[in-house]
């Protein structure tokens, strides 16, 4: 990994949610979005998905996951199709 700091581009980072459906236990689709939104520090990345986190759990159906590669998880009456939520940081030079 090349962490050299070129002249004129500035670090910035992205909040990038992967979302994955499991039917009977197995993948059945996953899909990732990156945010729209630059922040020029980590923390300011992290404090957005702690918020983004707290209102899915206030407002949502979703619970937090066993999983440890997900976040969140939001459950089926039958329990055999779970989607999954996982929010991760990106970082790019601009």
């Amino acid at each position: 990994m090349n962490t050299e700091v070129k002249p004129n581009l500035r670090r910035q980072y992205r909040v990038q949610v992967t979302i994955a459906i499991y039917r009977d236990g197995n993948l059945s689709y996953k899909s990732e979005i990156l945010s729209p939104a630059f922040y020029s520090k980590r923390a300011e990345a992290r404090d957005h998905i702690r918020q983004e986190i707290r209102e899915r759990l206030a407002h949502s159906r979703f619970f937090r996951s066993a999983r440890l590669d997900y976040d969140l998880v939001r459950y089926t009456e039958e329990g055999t199709c779970n989607t999954y939520l996982r929010y991760s940081i990106q970082d790019t030079e601009i």
